[in-house]
């Protein structure tokens, strides 16, 4: 008796969950020392992104609600469109350049939780994502970033933070805890997680190793943080506000102190902070390049710090002022007290 298959039926049963993924999704080939994961842990990776994807692309046409029930468009839809845009879009599609063409970013943004002051103006923001290795690797690393701000004529207030989830499918129950990264609450900044063994482990989790080698074939760790971090709403290419002109806190202008801004410029520090920009040569018309909390935080965990930024100063402690909550002029910067949300 023959045991040879048809071959419809040989076919079929090849393929895999597996396979399903990387035929679906555009995964590539892992690094050959990472495990091939089980059919199981394919299978729920396979249900989950599909799921999380076609939620999003529902909730493009706000149609839906994140279980897909029908529901009739929201007051704020057409404000939600435009930071989606904003973010998701615009945003996201410049940092997105910064991996190779043959080694996408893989991410999927989820409709955010806005949040509205009796003036409409907005007042706090919840952005979520997931982002998804681009290698055939069951895992995924869950998002949520936070703001909340509010101004009045005597007080100010500013609070932010971002937030990581490791998902690996091999687990049959997805649900964990979110671990902060960093975050800016009222100008004490906490960063003590965001650091290069946080990076290398994010890095490691998501890309099978954290190698030369897989460097090459991903991007660098400053463009991995920027793309991280961007995933989470924050795409501004100075790491200043949000969408909607969401201020995420304090920055260090150096050129607003004349004692700062002379020592740079004697020791040529190129305006844009690029160890290899061109170097100054008129104080008069030197300004060097501001930098925020957040992205010195990134340039510090990633170990890519320029010939500013190096410099930078943190908020200077507060002192009382009835007019705005306290008064920073000389600081040589500015911080949330210097926005209008």
């Amino acid at each position: 008796m023959s045991t040879n298959q048809p071959p419809e039926k040989k076919q079929k049963a090849d393929v895999t969950w597996r396979s399903k993924c990387i035929s679906k999704f555009g995964l590539k080939e892992p690094p050959s020392t990472v495990p091939t994961g089980s059919e199981d842990a394919w299978k729920r990776y396979y249900k989950t992104r599909v799921k999380i994807e076609e939620d999003d692309a529902r909730l493009e046409d706000e149609d839906y609600d994140s279980d897909g029930n029908s529901i009739a468009k929201e007051e704020d839809a057409e404000e939600v469109s435009e930071l989606m845009w904003s973010w998701a879009t615009y945003g996201m599609e410049r940092l997105e350049k910064l991996m190779p063409e043959d080694c996408k970013w893989h991410w999927t943004p989820q409709r955010p939780k806005l949040g509205w002051d009796s003036d409409c103006k907005l007042q706090s923001a919840d952005y979520y994502a997931h982002v998804w290795s681009p290698f055939a690797i069951p895992h995924a690393i869950k998002l949520y970033h936070s703001w909340y701000g509010k101004v009045g004529w005597s007080y100010s207030t500013l609070n932010t933070d971002y937030h990581y989830m490791l998902v690996d499918f091999e687990d049959s129950d997805e649900g964990g805890k979110y671990v902060q990264l960093c975050s800016f609450d009222d100008d004490v900044i906490k960063t003590s997680n965001l650091n290069k063994t946080a990076v290398a482990k994010l890095r490691k989790f998501l890309y099978g190793g954290n190698t030369k080698k897989i460097k090459q074939q991903t991007c660098s760790d400053k463009d991995f943080l920027l793309l991280l971090f961007g995933s989470m709403g924050s795409t501004d290419e100075h790491l200043e506000d949000d969408a909607k002109d969401a201020c995420l806190g304090w920055t260090w202008v150096p050129s607003n102190d004349d004692d700062t801004k002379e020592m740079l410029f004697k020791l040529k520090a190129p305006e844009d902070d690029d160890e290899n920009g061109v170097p100054p040569t008129t104080l008069g018309k030197y300004y060097p390049r501001r930098c925020s909390w957040l992205r010195y935080a990134i340039l510090k965990a990633a170990d890519a710090l320029g010939p500013i930024s190096k410099h930078y100063q943190p908020p200077p402690e507060k002192k009382a002022s009835p007019a705005r909550g306290y008064d920073d002029s000389d600081s040589g910067g500015y911080s949330s007290d210097g926005y209008e949300w």
